[in-house]
């Protein structure tokens, strides 16, 4: 395998559940968000609305929201401790949303990709927020009118921030390749 800078922020690349409360400058985060406007679009249709909350108040909005949405099935009340903080500690959350349609959940994926491999070229780890792409605005609806343009659907979430002090091995990576 050739091992450039490129596949180094790739392979460095990992879900984080808990970060450093240290902020992003805003550089990096307008780079990030940069990498995020230059990923590939079905027919150049850039479709995407990014939301990046970094105020104290607007994570802190964010948050509240999240503790209310009820444990997932299965998930007994009593293991809810092991969630922890629903913000996971992070300075920085960007929602990906786009017009639904077309390629608009492909294109907010892959927005969403670009900018998780620019943070990790910073050091800035990220991680997907699946229950709010699932459930939060469904719960929340004042709270999606805060957050995402009307007609628009929320298709990516994530935490951004630099690694917390558990950083586990995630070990290596495996899928099935064919070649023909």
């Amino acid at each position: 395998m050739i091992y450039n800078e490129t596949m180094q922020s790739i392979l460095a690349r990992r879900s984080y559940k808990v970060f450093d409360s240290k902020p992003i400058d805003d550089e990096n985060l307008e780079t990030i968000i940069t990498a995020g406007l230059y990923a590939p679009t079905g027919m150049n249709r850039q479709p995407w609305h990014f939301t990046v909350i970094k105020s104290e108040e607007g994570l802190a909005r964010f948050a509240q929201a999240r503790r209310s949405l009820p444990l997932p099935p299965g998930i007994p009340p009593e293991a809810a401790a092991r969630f922890g903080d629903p913000m996971r500690n992070a300075p920085v959350m960007i929602l990906v949303s786009a017009k639904e349609g077309g390629t608009s959940f492909e294109d907010s994926c892959l927005a969403m990709e670009n900018m998780f491999i620019a943070a990790a070229s910073f050091g800035i780890m990220s991680g997907w927020d699946h229950a709010t792409v699932k459930d939060l605005f469904n719960h929340d609806p004042e709270l999606k009118k805060e957050l995402i343009p009307e007609g628009y659907v929320l298709y990516a979430a994530a935490f951004f921030g630099y690694p917390g002090p558990e950083v586990k091995d995630r070990g290596e990576r495996k899928g099935t390749v064919q070649y023909i």
